[in-house]
């Protein structure tokens, strides 16, 4: 069976615009998170939860950073600013934190950062080196149940980037 048999009919409806309820994109997800390849899968989730609105977007991620654990929430933070270090913020970074009203702490520790504290980081990133917030994501793609704390827009977006992308050995 193809993986177009498999979760072509998922992909289609959120293609076509349906609007599933939670528990049913939850389901979807599981789905698709079992036969998208996890580096497709990786790569997918932040260009497509990019197009969510800046401040639900914020809001989410501080809701599922609240259902990471603290080495999570350092690791996810870390390749963020990792990302944002590389791109010459590091000698400033604890005054970019200061700045977007983070905690400087999490510059030599991400770990003690806050469910705020990371979603204000990714949202820069988003906002301002999106290939850093892009590959961050990546992180949701081992970790399924918080894209569904995410939620429904999250899924939603995810499935119509992966039924538009329509990438080799996909569909």
């Amino acid at each position: 069976m193809s993986l177009s048999d498999q979760i072509g009919s998922i992909l289609s409806q959120y293609q076509s615009g349906a609007t599933p309820d939670r528990a049913q994109a939850a389901e979807h997800y599981d789905e698709i998170a079992r036969n998208v390849p996890p580096n497709v899968l990786a790569s997918t989730i932040g260009p497509a939860v990019s197009s969510l609105d800046p401040q639900l977007l914020e809001e989410r991620i501080a809701r599922s950073a609240q259902q990471m654990t603290p080495d999570q929430r350092g690791s996810f933070l870390q390749t963020i600013l990792g990302g944002l270090a590389g791109s010459g913020a590091a000698a400033s970074l604890p005054s970019l934190l200061s700045r977007i009203g983070a905690s400087p702490a999490i510059a030599s520790n991400p770990a003690q950062a806050s469910p705020e504290d990371v979603a204000k980081v990714a949202t820069y990133a988003k906002d301002n080196q999106p290939d850093v917030f892009h590959r961050a994501m990546g992180f949701y793609a081992q970790h399924p149940t918080l894209v569904k704390v995410l939620g429904t827009l999250a899924i939603a977006s995810i499935a119509k980037n992966l039924a538009g992308g329509r990438r080799p050995g996909l569909l």
